[in-house]
């Protein structure tokens, strides 16, 4: 691969996470529930790091070293959803409009994982693969929380990914 193709690859990604953050900053806003408002916003912290990884392997590139993936703290979104769950006991229902932010950042982190998960398919060493492999994992935690969200709001009975009871119980 290229020099000028693995900086195409690592700029959109970071364009793509610009947007994303954008994107859960203005459904913070949006959004009515304070638990809602507080997961958007811990989304939008967690997409303004992934700038970071991202922005210090193009700097890499263009300075023509490697691509070393910086070691990372213990995953931070597992931190919140103690808080999510007591929060919601505590909130009422959400509405409708919150269901469909919820709905399009879910769009959001699916497109991510798959871009990622391409970006996987085409990594040119070892560390940028898992660079891109810890890209995912964070975009399909984030999707699941977010999915969390939407059942609460749903009412379907599944409490982190759980389905709780069902009428044949």
């Amino acid at each position: 691969m290229q020099k000028n193709d693995k900086i195409k690859i690592i700029e959109t990604a970071i364009e793509a996470e610009k947007e994303t953050l954008g994107t859960y900053i203005k459904s913070a806003i949006k959004v009515s529930n304070i638990v809602g408002k507080n997961m958007f916003l811990k989304l939008a912290l967690d997409e303004m790091k992934h700038r970071e990884i991202l922005e210090a392997a193009l700097k890499a590139q263009l300075e023509g070293g490697k691509c070393v993936f910086p070691e990372v703290e213990k995953n931070e979104i597992k931190k919140i959803v103690p808080d999510v769950e007591s929060e919601i006991e505590k909130t009422s229902h959400l509405g409708q409009d919150d269901l469909a932010i919820l709905m399009l950042a879910q769009k959001v982190e699916k497109n991510g994982i798959d871009y990622y998960k391409d970006c996987i398919k085409n990594s040119w060493d070892e560390e940028t693969k898992k660079m891109f492999s810890y890209l995912v994992r964070m975009e399909e935690e984030h999707y699941s929380l977010i999915q969390t969200q939407i059942d609460y709001i749903e009412g379907t009975g599944y409490w982190l990914g759980i389905r709780e009871f069902t009428l044949d119980d």
